[in-house]
This record gives C-alpha cells, sequence and structure tokens, in this order.
C-alpha cells in the first residue's frame, strides 16, 4: 500500500518547466575575489516555485573566464571576459552572463608634466582605476612621493611642494601603478588677499 501511495505521489508531484535566476541577467565582477552563483528557483509551469526545489548541476563556460565550485556555489574570475553561468535539472537549462572586467590601469589627472609648481602650493591629483576605458569603483588607491623633501603626498592624492627638485608622485592599486614627475621650482604661492 505504502508503495502504491508513493508512486502516486511521485507521478503527481510537478515537473520542472524553467529556472529563474535572482538578480540581473548580465553579472559584472571587477575582482579575483570568488562570489556566489545567482540564487536559482526551479518553477513549474504555471511559475511556481517547486517545494522542495530540485538539486541543479552548474557548468561556467569558458572556464578560461571563470572557474566554478559547484560545491561551494562560487564562480572564481580568471581572466577578462565574459562566461555563460548555466544551472540545468532534468532537461531544463537556465542560464545567465558572467563579464569578467579586472582593473588593467591606473590613470593619474591634475597635473601637467613639465608645468613648474611653485614652493608652498598644495594641488590635488586623482588616480582612476580602470578596466579597459570603464572606471572601477571602489577599489583602493595608495600614494607615495620619490622624494618628500621635494614634495609631499598625502594618503588622499594631496601634493604638496617642498623645495626646487623633481619628484615622482605614485599611486598604486593593487598590482597596478602609475606615476606623474612633478618639478618643484619658483617661488612660494601667493595667499590671495
Amino acid at each position: 500500500m505504502f508503495s502504491l501511495v508513493a508512486a502516486l505521489l511521485i507521478g503527481c508531484s510537478p515537473e520542472p518547466a524553467s529556472i529563474k535566476f535572482a538578480g540581473e541577467p548580465t553579472v559584472t565582477v571587477h575582482t579575483v575575489d570568488a562570489v556566489p552563483v545567482n540564487k536559482a528557483t526551479v518553477l513549474d509551469k504555471e511559475g511556481k516555485a517547486l517545494d522542495p526545489q530540485p538539486a541543479l548541476t552548474w557548468k561556467a563556460t569558458p572556464d578560461t573566464v571563470a572557474g566554478l565550485d559547484a560545491a561551494k556555489g562560487q564562480l572564481t574570475p580568471k581572466a577578462n571576459g565574459e562566461a555563460t553561468v548555466e544551472a540545468t535539472v532534468g532537461t531544463v537549462k537556465g542560464t545567465y552572463k558572467f563579464v569578467v572586467a579586472l582593473p588593467d590601469k591606473v590613470e593619474v589627472a591634475g597635473y601637467t608634466a613639465g608645468t613648474p609648481w611653485p614652493v608652498g602650493q598644495a594641488a590635488q591629483l586623482t588616480a582612476s582605476v580602470k578596466a579597459g576605458e570603464a572606471v572601477v569603483d571602489g577599489q583602493t588607491v595608495t600614494w607615495e612621493s620619490s622624494n618628500a623633501a621635494v614634495a609631499t603626498v598625502d594618503d588622499k592624492g594631496n601634493v604638496m611642494g617642498v623645495a626646487d627638485g623633481t619628484a615622482t608622485i605614485k599611486a598604486t592599486s593593487g598590482s597596478l601603478s602609475a606615476s606623474v614627475d612633478v618639478t618643484i621650482g619658483g617661488a612660494p604661492a601667493v595667499a590671495a588677499q
């Protein structure tokens, strides 16, 4: 009797019809840190979530762009490019795009090379971390001067001319960096009256 009831219940259970992902259809990351795969919900033909949810089989292609750890439900970015993340249950498949846009350069602005910078004058340099031509927000930038006796720089890129000479001001984010050579010389800046 029990096997008959179990067979009837299995026979009546809704079949998976589609897979819906939480979030955007395209996920873009700017890091090599592992990120979770988008939450997936298996739906029946009426668009209702199955309960219980069946186990999914995951795949990411190409694996040269993103590595998949299905046991942890994580994707690890490997190289710039676009991968397709696929979840499968039976014959039903769902996909979303996973774009890796790793920062590849730092650009420093706020000073024109060769322009004399008076002793005692401060100016603000800015650093942009970019992936191609797109600015990648939220990146940590550190600053340093090659010659603090000539020009100092604080942790926000504010440079102060200290004495005549040249110094290289360098902005670094991770393994990327960019620098500008500043020439300090001339009379101290006169404060406005």
